[in-house]
């Protein structure tokens, strides 16, 4: 008698989340993953509405999007670590030590416009190593330990400026890397736009991102699945320094100044982003595009309520509920995802039930 052809439980496992979602699921998740994309569209309509002789302007979307870049690099900087759940809060005082150091270099040691980038940068590594070492080798948690290291380098943002704004003999040279355009567009969002790419196609197309993902926050689990912990680690935090370092030179060259208390500022405004980008494009999950657009999102709608004459304590309110929106969302994402899993495992199993199981000679009487 012919054997009964039936699908093995482990290949019902391995495929339940290719298995085709009913028409609502699939709604639901497209809701999900480009509800923010919708709600961006909504509110630029709506405020363009209400104020169209001030707010629907080329002039103003263009200020909105040059004058954001500088944050949106910094909320980049900040999503990379959380890709591994790593909470990196020194991203913000990186930034305000790189505009000040950059300044300082060249406007008063006379050191050139690339040497003191460089140097800018070599010290965002340093500083990416030191976050590591002390989560890896230190065991403490990345938010008490970027905390740490935030506090360090705004205390020599202040040493090295002197507590004193530098703005004498900063060259044009370096005033123009980022006051330019270039075919029309300006220069910030060419840089952002290049960016973004690269790291997209890093963290999607290359195995980095899928095992910067699979750490999940659980180093010893990730270590036997046979990922390089320590080296992940150290990219994300190396990264995020650069990122930051990179955010505060464009900045240091649109202001053409160094500012001595620059930097926690910009940590709130990259986490309401890299939080609530997490909602958009694959929900539950951290990603570039997400945090792109969660960032364009609070800025336009802010200043959006800021044309209708919203009191300037808009701002920080607003993105403290991004921040709690975007982990709640992020979290019933998560929860969502979880349920899809089981019930598509549920579902084959029911289609192709496991055979029953032969008796052993133990078993025969």
């Amino acid at each position: 008698m012919p054997d009964t052809l039936t699908t093995p439980p482990v290949l019902v496992r391995q495929n339940a989340d290719r298995s085709r979602p009913s028409t609502a699921e699939w709604l639901v998740g497209a809701t999900g993953r480009f509800g923010l994309v919708g709600l961006l569209v909504l509110v630029i309509a709506t405020f363009s509405a209400l104020s169209p002789s001030t707010y629907f302007t080329v002039t103003n979307f263009r200020l909105v999007l040059v004058n954001q870049t500088v944050t949106v690099i910094v909320a980049l900087a900040a999503t990379l670590p959380l890709l591994a759940h790593y909470l990196d809060a020194s991203v913000g005082p990186m930034l305000g030590l790189a505009q000040g150091l950059a300044v300082w270099l060249i406007a008063v040691r006379d050191v050139p416009i690339w040497l003191a980038v460089v140097a800018v940068l070599a010290a965002a590594v340093a500083v990416g190593v030191l976050n590591t070492l002390l989560v890896l080798r230190f065991g403490m948690t990345s938010i008490i330990a970027t905390l740490a290291t935030g506090s360090v380098l705004m205390g020599l943002l202040y040493l090295i400026t002197g507590g004193r704004v530098i703005f004498q003999n900063v060259p044009e040279s370096f005033t123009g890397i980022a006051r330019g355009d270039l075919a029309g567009i300006p220069l910030p969002l060419l840089y952002l736009l290049a960016i973004v790419v690269v790291l997209e196609v890093v963290v999607v197309w290359t195995p980095f991102g899928q095992r910067m993902y699979s750490m999940d926050g659980n180093l010893r689990g990730a270590a036997r699945a046979g990922i390089d912990v320590n080296s992940y680690t150290l990219r994300a935090f190396v990264g995020a320094a650069v990122l930051a370092a990179l955010a505060g030179l464009l900045l240091a060259s649109r202001i053409g100044s160094g500012q001595p208390a620059v930097g926690q500022q910009f940590l709130l405004p990259a986490f309401a982003a890299a939080f609530l980008g997490a909602a958009v494009l694959r929900p539950g999950r951290v990603n570039m595009l997400g945090t792109l657009i969660a960032a364009y999102f609070v800025s336009f709608t802010i200043a959006g309520l800021q044309h209708l004459g919203a009191a300037t304590w808009i701002e920080s309110v607003f993105n403290g509920v991004a921040v709690i929106g975007g982990v709640s969302v992020a979290g019933l994402a998560v929860r969502r995802r979880r349920r899809l899993a089981v019930r598509h495992v549920e579902r084959l199993e029911a289609e192709h039930p496991e055979p029953p199981h032969p008796a052993s000679e133990r078993d025969r009487p």
